[in-house]
């Protein structure tokens, strides 16, 4: 967990050692940024939990903040998928993230509640 002490015990050692090479600390900040790491490193020591580091992948213009927007939303990813602009486990961890984002949203309104029955219902469907 980056905010555990343990981390940034970790996080000290390694850039006194030297092992995170191209990662070494730049900023002023003392605890430097992370970004994703390679497949074979640790990833405990990954601090960008919530940072789109592909933005190349990246779908925009997804919304939950009410019904219109979901299912316009649905909509966009239904589309990409059916043109084969993304994978199905794209579209899916999307609309995943989208669904998440609606139910632990910290200000739910009644609009945010039925845009995520709508992000509910496209995943049930959209898994057969």
């Amino acid at each position: 967990m980056p905010n555990s002490p343990l981390f940034y015990k970790r996080l000290n050692k390694l850039i006194k050692s030297g092992s995170l090479g191209k990662y070494k600390k730049k900023s002023k900040s003392k605890y430097p940024r992370i970004p994703y790491l390679k497949k074979n490193e640790n990833p405990s020591h990954h601090s960008d939990l919530f940072v789109d580091e592909e933005k190349t992948k990246s779908i925009k213009g997804l919304r939950f903040r009410s019904k219109k927007e979901a299912r316009s939303s649905v909509k966009k990813i239904k589309n990409l998928y059916k043109k084969k602009k993304i994978s199905f486990a794209h579209a899916k961890q999307a609309a995943m993230a989208m669904e998440q984002r609606s139910r632990f949203h910290a200000h739910k309104t009644k609009e945010i509640r039925k845009a995520n029955k709508v992000w509910k219902s496209f995943l049930k469907s959209f898994k057969k």
